[in-house]
């Protein structure tokens, strides 16, 4: 779709009502809360953004746009979605983060799903990377599948501060959605550094402590094959050097999480543990 195109469409008026919110986790995201909400707009549906307390403008923009901001502050990625669960009114949760746009098509699947006499309870969305400094992911490029929308009734999110980890009480399969959203994770390789840092040690402080010999052997093991997987697997390669940095970022910040828990477990004692 071209940007015209996709001006017009988000411009439209959407009279069909959805019992349906949005939820979207927010820190410092002036730079793209913006296009984040506005690709949710068309879904004409009850928009709840979480702050963690930005210092910038994102709440001021989140709400010029119709949003209903609460601040919590950060207690981990499970912990703040369950929050803002809370303070969704709609039946079903589509849960977003500030870096990840809605697709067109996906707003228009997004609707016909829910508007059926017995919409599925549990839907399956499709995250499309986006690789740092482009505007598009890859033609046939990789797309992580999860539970982005969900019913409230029967899925909620687990206390567990690394992942977003739904608790489902209903065996009813999920259905999955072609269209994509596309995942903005990383703003460039500077942000890619400072996050993946971030994430490995919230994962060494928090996760259940392995035994050192399993660490021993990810040590020598955990960077090579996770870079296999990635540019093989996940078809980073058809990204040129952009899918071969993003490979080896990649498996830098799954290694350096066992580097820290290696720290942890020989090194450190009494550091806080998820259990």
């Amino acid at each position: 779709m071209n940007e015209i195109t996709q001006k017009q469409f988000f411009s439209r008026s959407v009279s069909h009502n959805l019992d349906l919110s949005i939820l979207i986790r927010t820190l410092n995201e002036a730079d793209r809360i913006e296009s984040t909400i506005r690709s949710v707009l068309p879904l004409d549906a009850e928009m709840v953004v979480i702050d963690a307390g930005s210092t910038d403008d994102t709440v001021k923009i989140a709400q010029s746009l119709g949003a209903t901001v609460f601040h919590n502050a950060w207690p981990g990625f499970g912990p703040q979605r369950h929050y803002g669960e809370q303070k969704c009114t709609g039946r079903y949760i589509f849960s977003l983060d500030a870096d990840e746009i809605v697709t067109p098509e996906l707003v228009t699947q997004i609707r016909e799903v829910l508007s059926r006499k017995e919409p599925p309870k549990l839907i399956i969305v499709r995250k499309a990377i986006v690789f740092p400094n482009r505007s598009e992911p890859l033609p046939f490029g990789f797309a992580h599948e999860q539970i982005l929308l969900y019913d409230k009734h029967v899925a909620f999110t687990g206390p567990n501060p690394n992942w977003d980890k739904l608790e489902i009480s209903t065996t009813e399969k999920p259905v999955t959605l072609s269209a994509p959203l596309n995942h903005f994770s990383l703003r460039d390789w500077n942000h890619a550094v400072r996050k993946l840092n971030y994430v490995a040690q919230l994962a060494a402080d928090t996760q259940k402590p392995k035994s050192l010999f399993e660490l021993n052997l990810r040590l020598i093991f955990e960077f090579p094959s996770t870079f296999l997987k990635f540019y093989l697997l996940r078809r980073y390669f058809m990204g040129g050097f952009d899918g071969f940095i993003m490979a080896i970022t990649s498996a830098f910040g799954r290694w350096l999480r066992i580097v820290m828990m290696y720290e942890n477990r020989v090194y450190r004692k009494g550091h806080k543990r998820f259990e």
